[in-house]
């Protein structure tokens, strides 16, 4: 029997099933410190205990672990922010035994030797393992100098179910015709989603097509992309409704899902858009490439390329037949792959791993 204990920040409704799944598994006895145990009662059968991380060197939640740990004598610790494997590693330091504290990377950017921080967290000697949400992140993390063997890449998944916003809109609602041809995202929209090439895509390489809207679902952080959507070339097809609640479920209005990101790590977004069968478009940034094959499950174009990004619009626009088999292709690999029991098969096999289990693999590794 293996013994995990999560330190997480708040318990979404998809990690709460990935809980389950964890949970249930015969081998694992899950339990949870996380500041949201507040939980309706069929949300997850697993013991919550209360806990709030307010920085890396919170010495009251460090108290709380490290008396938690005792107790629980666990032979796993898995902390999904760097605020709580700061932590956990100081807590559980001098215990013995000593459980086996996990981080949790999701970006793709590399590790800054003059970060402090990072010398308590993810280059402590105390870190027995990461997981990474893509490849790129588990390449990031190696050429920061991370030994290859503390580093296990675990693709997580989307609940199709969770993603009703479509029914609920139309896009009449966002002031684009029926028969437009719609491309956008949905995202917390900074400079490095890449928003505004898809603006000057439209702008320079596609002002002939006059049915095509744009639609950016999501709080707009980027003052120049605002700036360009006053443009007078822009501005009647251009529409911002800031954030929508489950605002995932709206890939369903789209033709085209975009996503030109400057960087990224496995984005939820794209995930979302393949389960609703939406023709996707992205660039080669980070684990966008470990979601959609190119000229298979839709479109990848380089990063940056604003011009190789409205030519890529341009055939889309163009072959419907394309979209249409991009987005069939793009909804299988989501539903064989990207999904939240495989997701939860792929984190219990890397936690049989660390834990030196016997038991042959759950599932086979992302």
């Amino acid at each position: 029997m293996v013994r995990v204990l999560w330190v997480y920040e708040c318990l979404s409704p998809q990690i709460q099933q990935i809980a389950g799944i964890v949970a249930s598994h015969p081998e694992i006895e899950l339990e949870i410190m996380t500041r949201n145990t507040e939980l309706p009662e069929s949300a997850v059968d697993v013991p919550l205990i209360p806990l709030e991380c307010r920085n890396k060197v919170d010495f009251r939640a460090r108290r709380a672990i490290r008396k938690q740990v005792i107790r629980g004598n666990y032979d796993l610790v898995h902390c999904y922010t760097s605020r709580n494997l700061a932590n956990t590693l100081a807590a559980c330091s001098g215990l013995s035994p000593r459980p086996q504290v996990i981080g949790y990377r999701g970006t793709v950017n590399r590790l800054s030797r003059l970060d402090p921080a990072n010398w308590i967290t993810f280059w402590h000697s105390g870190v027995a393992a990461i997981t990474c949400v893509c490849n790129a992140t588990q390449r990031a993390l190696l050429e920061s100098g991370i030994s290859e063997q503390k580093l296990h890449t675990v693709w997580e998944g989307c609940n199709p179910a969770a993603l009703t916003t479509s029914q609920e809109y139309t896009r009449a609602d966002f002031d684009i015709p029926e028969d437009a041809f719609v491309v956008g995202t949905v995202a917390s929209i900074r400079r490095v989603k890449g928003m505004h090439l898809l603006l000057e895509a439209v702008r320079s390489d596609l002002a002939d097509l006059d049915n095509l809207y744009v639609l950016l679902i999501g709080d707009v952080f980027d003052n120049e992309l605002k700036r360009m959507a006053t443009d007078p070339h822009l501005a009647s097809r251009v529409r911002l409704p800031g954030r929508i609640a489950r605002g995932g479920g709206c890939a369903g209005l789209f033709d085209v899902y975009t996503a030109p990101s400057l960087m990224e790590g496995l984005s939820m977004s794209i995930m979302e858009c393949m389960t609703q069968q939406v023709c996707p478009l992205v660039s080669d940034a980070g684990g966008n490439v470990e979601l959609i094959r190119h000229e298979q499950d839709g479109l990848v174009v380089p990063k940056g390329d604003a011009t190789a990004l409205g030519s890529a619009l341009r055939q889309l626009y163009n072959h419907p037949e394309l979209r249409a088999a991009y987005a069939q292709s793009a909804h299988q690999r989501a539903s064989e792959i990207f999904t939240v029991p495989q997701w939860g098969n792929r984190l219990l096999d890397t936690y049989l791993q660390v834990a030196n289990a016997t038991a042959s693999p759950i599932s086979k590794a992302a």
